[in-house]
């Protein structure tokens, strides 16, 4: 079942995932046929309007067994599944409405290359969507590095929790949609998570409801330090960027000696002297935009 949405959503490295599968290892039923089950499941719904004809590509390893559990499924839900590990076992001048990649998952460690890199390629160029299990194939689980070759998918189902790969580096313009299915499990019961998904639900318990009688003092000081002379932008972004997140006083120290004195856009924001900026009573302080590596940045 897809995991909770008002939860911080875990994301795992491929060790730790492979610990939670070996700590899972005995369930059942077994986690390849959960896997095959969830990404039928969402197979299903991607055709529903376009058609039954479904290609299925499927690897040696254990994401080619999650596919053929996918295959399975399919058929036996009705759906006209041509299940492939080579190219030549592909009708030519097929139209289909789903292609599902199976072909490698988070255990690939080097360039996809020969035929397999055949099989990457007729997936991209289908005009169908396309569904990955796990992770598109070629996709580096733990950078989002493509080796070699990588499929491009329109959805990616991933089983257990998030991968980095996914999220970071070239993940995002290879996964499309991205759900997870968890199989059941509760990750951070079996591996405790080290990274989350940075979004609103990971901060909520640390929000707390303002008094009305309220005003900037009470709401913290920030310094941006930054802006050196041509990237003044970037350190008037981020301090912007600071009072929308809800900090109280907000202090710009501009490297840049031509800096404005004020921001038209943001009037609220304090541009300050470096030296001036630093000697303020700060709850917090960022360093870095347009900084710059000069002799007065270091």
């Amino acid at each position: 079942m897809p995991s909770s949405a008002s939860m911080p959503q875990p994301i795992y490295l491929t060790a730790d995932i492979r610990r939670i599968e070996g700590k899972a290892g005995a369930v059942t039923p077994p986690l390849m046929e959960r896997a095959g089950a969830a990404a039928a499941d969402l197979a299903a719904q991607l055709v529903s309007v376009r058609g039954k004809d479904m290609l299925v590509l499927a690897g040696p390893g254990n994401n080619g067994g999650d596919a053929r559990v996918v295959a399975k499924l399919l058929q036996e839900d009705f759906f006209r599944v041509t299940l492939a590990t080579k190219e030549d076992e592909i009708p030519p001048d097929r139209r289909w409405n789903l292609v599902v990649d199976g072909l490698f998952g988070i255990g690939l460690a080097r360039p996809i290359e020969g035929d397999y890199a055949k099989l990457v390629a007729l997936a991209n160029a289908q005009p169908c969507p396309v569904l990955a299990l796990d992770i598109p194939s070629g996709l580096a689980s733990d950078t989002g590095r493509v080796l070699g070759h990588a499929v491009r998918a329109t959805h990616t189902i991933t089983f257990i929790a998030l991968k980095p790969g996914l999220l970071t580096l070239d993940g995002p313009d290879h996964c499309g949609i991205v759900s997870v299915a968890n199989l059941g499990l509760e990750p951070n019961a079996l591996v405790a998570s080290n990274a989350w998904v940075a979004g609103p639900e990971l901060f909520a318990n640390l929000l707390k409801p303002r008094p009305r009688n309220f005003h900037k003092g009470q709401a913290g000081s920030v310094c941006i330090l930054g802006g050196a002379s041509g990237m003044v932008g970037a350190a008037l972004l981020a301090a912007r960027a600071t009072l929308m997140l809800g900090a109280g006083r907000v202090y710009a120290g501009m490297l840049a000696s031509d800096a404005p004195a004020v921001d038209p856009v943001a009037p609220e924001l304090m541009l300050r002297h470096p030296d001036e900026a630093l000697g303020m009573e700060l709850d917090a302080l960022v360093v870095g935009p347009g900084l710059g590596q000069s002799d007065r940045a270091e």
